[in-house]
Formats: structure tokens, sequence, C-alpha cells
């Protein structure tokens, strides 16, 4: 969507196609209460001071950025027999939140693209190249039958691995790429997050910073996860469980453990959140592949700098965390790849 934004101003024709029926991909988050503007994050959630795209990004969309909460002491768990443990620890590293949750940078970068550019719920099942340039097909959103559109220049945004499951795409890539795309791994894709909402930062009250680490699980990482500085109160954990074992159970009894867990650790006010959600990545069909769900989490990291000749002459750009020229698997990255293609010759020489 940033690399749309870009489109639109400058001047640029584009159709934006979305396979689901929200805008966002990995950017997900979740509302507090029913009538609440604002929500928790279920997939990217930091950025740090070292990223100034970030920064630029949120100042000129009016989004607010506010500091992690780590103010308090920080708990370990190191046995479901033991106590918990309780350390005066530091503040921690300086890292930034998107006040409202990162779906706020999503809902102010649609505001400045124009509607009738954006069609989701349209997933592209096959692309084809020929000497006029790129056809698309595509499932369409009301159900009727498919549609192509043809495109001079194309950008594709969806994870490495996703992008080879396009029929027709891959002959049409230079040679090794599609290698090089199968051998990037997914950011985000075997990983589940909880998180709950609850009407007052009980753990704050008792000087704890609502950090927590754990060796019992299903949570191994609890942090802080409040919406605001001082609304929409929560806490939230990565879940240490294998994929393929959380395949194995049904998601309330995964939320239910996770729920345990928080009363096991901060006490019984952890018992009764207002709202939980559970958002289990593995689970998503247009984000995970399934080499991804066997391996071990690790940052990608493709360098396209050799095949960007042959992608210029295709008028073919991949943008996204993971084909990043730096800071791959974070929002960071995602937002350079698109400075990498504001930068393609020829496509924004008017500017």
């Amino acid at each position: 969507m940033a690399a749309a934004l870009r489109l639109e101003q400058a001047g640029i024709p584009y159709l934006l196609l979305e396979a689901q029926a929200r805008l966002g991909g990995r950017i997900f988050s979740q509302p507090v209460a029913a009538d609440a503007g604002f929500g928790v994050d279920l997939g990217p959630t930091w950025f740090w001071p070292h990223q100034q795209r970030m920064r630029r990004l949120c100042a000129e969309l009016g989004c607010k950025a506010f500091e992690q909460h780590v103010a308090g002491d920080v708990l370990y768990q190191q046995s479901s027999t033991q106590p918990v443990q309780r350390s005066q620890a530091g503040q921690g590293m300086l890292s930034y939140r998107i006040e409202g949750g990162t779906q706020s940078l999503i809902a102010a970068l649609a505001a400045r693209l124009d509607p009738a550019r954006l069609q989701r719920s349209c997933p592209i099942t096959k692309i084809t190249h020929d000497d006029e340039g790129w056809t698309i097909s595509a499932t369409a959103a009301d159900g009727s039958a498919p549609r192509q559109f043809r495109a001079q220049h194309l950008v594709l945004a969806a994870p490495p691995r996703k992008l080879l499951d396009i029929a027709g795409l891959s002959p049409c890539l230079p040679a090794g790429l599609p290698a090089a795309l199968a051998a990037t791994p997914t950011w985000m894709a075997a990983q589940a997050k909880f998180v709950a909402v609850y009407p007052a930062p009980f753990w704050r009250q008792d000087g704890l910073s609502g950090q927590a680490f754990s060796r019992v699980g299903p949570m191994v990482e609890i942090h802080d996860a409040s919406a605001t500085t001082d609304t929409g109160f929560a806490l939230f954990g990565f879940i240490g469980v294998p994929a393929g074992v959380r395949s194995q159970h049904a998601a309330e009894v995964l939320q239910d453990a996770c729920l345990r867990q928080l009363v096991s650790v901060f006490g019984a006010q952890a018992a009764t959140p207002d709202v939980s959600y559970l958002k289990d990545w593995a689970q998503d069909a247009w984000i995970v592949s399934e080499q991804d769900i066997g391996e071990s989490p690790r940052h990608p990291e493709l360098d396209l700098s050799r095949w960007l000749p042959q992608l210029r002459r295709l008028q073919l750009h991949l943008v996204g965390s993971e084909v990043a020229p730096e800071e791959g698997g974070y929002l960071e990255g995602a937002l350079g790849s698109v400075e990498a293609f504001r930068r393609s010759p020829g496509l924004f020489s008017r500017d």
C-alpha cells in the first residue's frame, strides 16, 4: 500500500488487487471493544529509533507513535513447580508502537488512495508476460467470471514463496530467481500470538512492566500490548508451541492455555479479560507455505541485485519485507523496498 501511495502521489495510474477482504496483509489489529476505533496488534508490533522510514511515514500519515511500556519489574517462569521469579530489570531497549495498532497505518494509507483503484477479495490466479506487457488473471470479488488485467509495470508484494504458487509466473522470472524465492523464509509465517485486553493495567499497578519470559509456555515471551499509553490495556505473548503441534488442537484450547498461563504469571486479575484474541499465522493460507511450517524462524535475506537488470527489462517490481535491501523482516525493511521501487528507472521519471 505504501507503493500505491507513491504512485497516487505521482499521478501514475495503478490498480491494487488485494486477495483478502481486508487490507494490510500481515499488519493486523483487532479492536479492544466492539465500538472502539483502535485495536491491539496480532501482526507486526514495534519499530525502533534507528528506523527512520517508519518515523517519517507515521509523521506523513498523522499516525502517532508512542514508546513501548517497559517501566517496572520483569517476571520469569522457570518451571510449573517453582514460584514465578521477579527481577528489578532495567528499562529495556527503547521501541515504538503505533497508537491504536499498526492497522492505523493501513487505514491512513487507504484514506489517501483512490477507492476506485482498490479491488479487495480479488486473489490473483495467473500471471503471464508477452512483448506488450503483463496479463494478470484474478478471481472476481463478486463471484462473477474471472477477470483479466493488462499492465506495463507489475508490482508484487506477496511473500516470495507465495508468489511461486501463482500459475504462469515462474517461467517469466529470470533464471535462478524462482529458486531464490523458494529459499526465502516468510516473515512471521510460523508464529502465533495471543492478546488479552483488560479494563485496567493491573500489572502496572503492581509495579510490573508486563514483560515476562517463560520456559513453561505456551507463551515464551509476554509484553504490555496496550493500544495507547492510557487506553486499551492489554498483554500479549508469542506462543512457543511449534506450528505442527498447534495444528493438532482447536484454537479455543490454545487460547484457554494462554489465559491460564497469564493467571499463573500475573495473578488472578488476569483471568477475566474484556476480550482475547489468538492469531496463528501458520493457519493463514495467504501468508504461509508448507516449507515455512517446518523451518526454524529466521529473518529473510534476499538480495535481488543480480536480477535487477532483467527485472527492470521485464518492468517487474518486487516489494515487501522479505526482499528489502536492508532491515529484512521488519516494517522498516518493507518501506525500504518501496524506496527502491520508487527509484526504478522510467516509472517515476515524471517526479
